[in-house]
């Protein structure tokens, strides 16, 4: 089973895995340069030497790479929607040349693609946003070749937030050329907030990943519980078990045939302490028992 935290960069790429031994998870997600931040600049060769290199022997299986929080794909701001690409472009190339050393080291470790939220719908109607952000998808797979993936997360539906529902994100998919390169991320607590009652109708929404979806095509679940009630569209995580999702239905998730391959990463409160993210571990683990 892979069960994994978001980790720190700070410091120095390296330090994300060097923070993923500490808590003794298998699985993190990393982001390598500053969240709120434009990425224009590839990361240096002397950097991406260090990553790997501490790699070696860090029991690290998975690694989902986060983008920052600054893209929007579906602006019609020529600028603003090129330095959302850019970012893109930055980490796909990361995760590319990451993989590549892996590969020739022989290392049990896999890059499972560049988690992003696709964007919010601001200059233009419904349908050319969600065009918008499948061609600045596309525009990115062509510029950076290679077999590392674009995960495109579900949202909250916040506002003019897109992202929430599986069509929406089926749709995006749709209209890229290059689909075996395009993934889905499942956040539980998005999910629940835009309408997907994981808590009282458990089987209709798996159902609606298979039929919606495809599971194959979902390649990490951030298991987060829920301030807010189910249909809220309101972005407040909540600890694992302190929220309206529970721990018996956070266990269910964890449990389910179908996910699991899928690995589940935290991104709780509890992640900005030490001291709270063992304790968070230790919640996690004792659910995935």
């Amino acid at each position: 089973m892979y069960l994994g935290i978001h980790v720190s960069s700070s410091g120095g790429i390296e330090n994300s895995i060097k923070n993923g031994k500490k808590y003794g998870v298998n699985t993190i997600q990393m982001m390598p340069t500053t969240p709120m931040r434009w990425a224009t600049k590839k990361i240096e060769e002397e950097e991406i030497e260090k990553f790997v290199n501490e790699l070696e022997d860090s029991g690290i299986e998975k690694i989902l790479i986060h983008g920052i929080y600054l893209t929007n794909l579906a602006r019609e701001d020529k600028k603003l929607f090129h330095l959302g690409k850019m970012g893109l472009v930055v980490y796909l190339d990361f995760a590319e040349r990451v993989a590549e050393k892996i590969k020739k080291r022989k290392l049990q470790t896999e890059i499972l693609g560049i988690c992003f939220h696709p964007g919010s719908q601001q200059e233009l109607d419904y349908d050319k946003s969600l065009e918008r952000i499948s061609y600045g998808m596309q525009w990115v797979l062509d510029e950076v070749k290679g077999s590392q993936k674009l995960l495109v997360e579900t949202t909250a539906g916040t506002g003019s937030n897109l992202g929430r529902s599986f069509e929406e994100l089926k749709k995006i998919r749709e209209g890229i050329k290059d689909k075996s390169r395009v993934g889905y991320v499942l956040d539980t607590q998005h999910t629940f907030a835009s309408g997907y009652d994981w808590v009282n109708d458990f089987d209709k929404v798996v159902k609606d990943v298979e039929d919606i979806l495809d599971i194959d095509l979902v390649k990490s679940i951030h298991l987060n519980d829920s301030v807010p009630e189910c249909g809220s569209n309101k972005d407040r995580h909540a600890n694992l078990g302190e929220g309206k999702i529970g721990k018996k239905t956070l266990r269910k998730i964890l449990k389910y045939n179908k996910f699991k391959n899928i690995p589940f990463i935290l991104e709780t409160p509890a992640m900005k302490s030490p001291k709270t993210i063992v304790e968070e571990v230790k919640v996690l683990r004792d659910l995935a028992k």
